[in-house]
């Protein structure tokens, strides 16, 4: 993949408004829209306009969290997030769609690449307005795998940062210990500028301009997640890491571990969904989908004991993927376990996703193209995702300017 021109132009307001105008009857990205939206003259995101997911409060909007509980909601008040794209200029555009609470039942957002597989979930419309060209930033976030992987179903640059890096204040409560906010944008140089808003951590702009002085070394775990992961996808990622033999290392997975660690995630997620969401049951419960409904029935069987447990695994997974990444650089695995699905299917697997967001880890989803794209048999491609240890944002987006340029 080419190199970001620095120069590139980012559309204006009436661009993107324009750009919604074609193509949004089909793809349905947007749950709100604000046609009157506008951007400041200065700040690092002037004139850009920006996509925030339903589940962030924007003062005067609705936000509905894709439930028709909520239904009619309007937000008082900015979230701190939003407050921070105003600050540098941003025009916020509008609300994009989210399946219901963040989590796993399907929106009516369709993948723009064919409208017949969906865009994947929760971050829906988010995904799919970047990917549409509708607009070039967009805000979204993930729990198990709602940013990375919508970025590689829709064939888009996602970044989720180290946990807590960007504020969670005005957004949606689904877990406390694994909700985390992410972002989305056509390159990486925009991805860059956008993280840097969000996060105030100017450097990862400065990031994509000084590759690393050292060869990057970079770890594969040959055979992660097993079978849940498509054949050709695990063939597309040996490409690449026998590609860059001198920078790839690649070992067997610690199947033992990940199944130990993926079981953790469940366990927590499941309880606090249960602890945040579970309590509209009493009096909505008829408006409430067959997916959010489980994972709260699960939740109430889940033991205090357990859980307390689980939190103390969550801690312990921070530090065994710490020494498997000692001395690396990052880890290379894919962003998706396969091509977007069928639109009736679902939202997708996120279990390529869902360590990163117990560990906290900063992650990013590249759309790789050439020889080296990693594609289905439909023809829609998997995204590349690179994994760096807490509070490696930075150069975790310096390693990823690095990949594109070697891959491209």
């Amino acid at each position: 993949m080419p190199e970001d021109s620095p120069e590139d132009s980012p559309m204006d307001v009436a661009a993107c408004l324009a750009a919604i105008d074609r193509s949004d009857a089909e793809i349905k990205a947007w749950a709100v829209l604000d046609r009157k939206a506008a951007s400041n003259s200065s700040g690092a995101l002037a004139g850009m306009a920006v996509g925030v997911k339903d589940i962030i409060d924007v003062a005067g909007m609705a936000c509905c969290y894709g439930s028709p509980i909520f239904a009619g909601r309007i937000a008082e008040a900015d979230a701190e997030l939003v407050t921070a794209l105003r600050m540098a200029g941003a025009a916020i555009l509008g609300k994009t769609v989210t399946t219901e609470f963040a989590f796993m039942q399907k929106s009516i957002t369709r993948n723009p690449h064919n409208l017949g597989h969906s865009p994947g979930g929760s971050s829906s419309g988010s995904a799919a307005a970047v990917a549409a060209g509708q607009v070039e930033l967009a805000i979204g976030t993930q729990t198990g795998g709602s940013v990375i992987r919508p970025a590689s179903y829709c064939g888009v640059h996602a970044l989720k940062p180290t946990r807590g890096a960007i504020s969670r204040a005005g957004v949606l409560q689904t877990s406390q210990t694994l909700d985390q906010v992410g972002i989305f944008a056509r390159n990486l140089n925009y991805l860059a500028r956008l993280g840097s808003v969000v996060t105030n951590q100017p450097d990862l702009e400065d990031a994509l301009n000084h590759l690393p002085a050292a060869p990057p070394r970079l770890l594969y775990l040959d055979g992660l997640y097993g079978a849940r992961v498509q054949g050709y996808v695990h063939e597309g990622l040996q490409k690449i890491a026998t590609a860059l033999p001198s920078h790839i290392d690649i070992l067997p997975a610690p199947a033992a571990e990940i199944a130990r660690y993926l079981e953790t995630h469940k366990t927590i997620y499941d309880f606090e969904i249960c602890q945040n969401i579970g309590p509209l049951m009493s009096s909505h419960e008829s408006q409430m989908s067959a997916e959010i409904l489980a994972a709260i029935k699960r939740g109430q069987k889940v033991a205090i004991s357990d859980y307390e447990k689980a939190l103390i695994e969550r801690d312990e997974a921070a530090l065994y993927f710490g020494g498997l990444l000692a001395g690396y650089d990052g880890l290379l695995t894919a962003s998706a376990t396969g091509e977007a699905p069928v639109f009736e299917e679902g939202t997708g697997d996120s279990v390529c996703n869902c360590l990163w967001s117990l560990t906290g880890y900063p992650c990013i989803s590249l759309p790789i193209s050439g020889r080296f794209q990693i594609s289905g048999p439909k023809g829609l491609g998997v995204g590349v995702q690179l994994t760096a240890t807490t509070g490696r944002d930075s150069a975790l987006l310096g390693l990823a300017r690095w990949l594109e340029t070697r891959l491209g």
